[in-house]
């Protein structure tokens, strides 16, 4: 049996504020907002590729404790947006306020990252293939 990614799940305060910073900087499209489990919003975002990006409201009375946004944590760590022009994606965050978690540094294999702090305390990595 084959299986491939179908989606990220964020939890968020304000979801349909976190999905505009998605289309704000990832180029993200909403593709619906509305009530899946009682009390809470989802919203499910299209992003450039087969993997869906998928942010929700906490459900009543669900714990508001925060992981720290860091590398090399236990669990689901981070993800990441494929980027043909990284400098330029990381000066536009640099400039928008994002904090920087790790600057734009290449790495064996042919690639260029960096790591960027988004909404609801996620860690992001930008991917770029080294020409």
């Amino acid at each position: 049996m084959a299986h491939a990614i179908n989606h990220v799940h964020i939890r968020a305060k304000d979801p349909k504020r976190s999905a505009a910073w998605y289309e704000k900087y990832f180029g993200a499209k909403t593709l619906s907002a509305r009530e899946v489990l009682p009390g809470t919003i989802s919203v499910t975002m299209e992003t450039g590729g087969q993997t869906q990006l998928s942010i929700s409201s906490l459900p009543p009375g669900s714990s508001e404790e925060r992981p720290a946004v860091e590398l090399y944590r236990l669990g689901l760590e981070h993800f990441g947006f494929a980027t043909d022009d990284i400098e330029a994606d990381v000066k536009k965050f640099e400039e928008a306020g994002v904090r920087i978690v790790m600057p734009v540094t290449a790495v064996p294999g042919g690639i260029t990252i960096a790591y960027i702090e988004g909404p609801d305390d996620v860690l992001i990595e930008l991917v770029m293939p080294t020409a």
